[in-house]
């Protein structure tokens, strides 16, 4: 059935509630870009050799190549960490 706008809609029309999403704290997202940072320090840690050897055929680039893989995990390990705390404290649907 058509509605004119500013008319009111039929009681036999559900309607519908717009649930709004839970606000994220600030302290999440810092306790998960910490967990990602203390993960690159650890790969840092453990593999340095690894690394450096890996990003030895750059040259001149190896030392940028490094930090930009390191700031990739770091990345992928902070946006994984939020996407499994979102879904573990169900504001995430599965």
């Amino acid at each position: 059935m058509y509605n004119r706008p500013g008319s009111a809609p039929d009681d036999d029309q559900p309607i519908q509630q717009v649930t709004q999403p839970a606000e994220i704290d600030p302290t999440e997202r810092f306790v998960c870009s910490l967990i990602g940072l203390g993960t690159v320090a650890g790969v840092l840690l453990l593999f340095y050799p690894l690394l450096l050897a890996v990003t030895r055929p750059f040259q001149q680039l190896s030392i940028t190549a490094l930090v930009f893989v390191l700031v990739t995990v770091w990345l992928l390990v902070w946006m994984g960490t939020e996407l499994v705390w979102e879904w573990r404290t169900g504001r995430l649907s599965p």
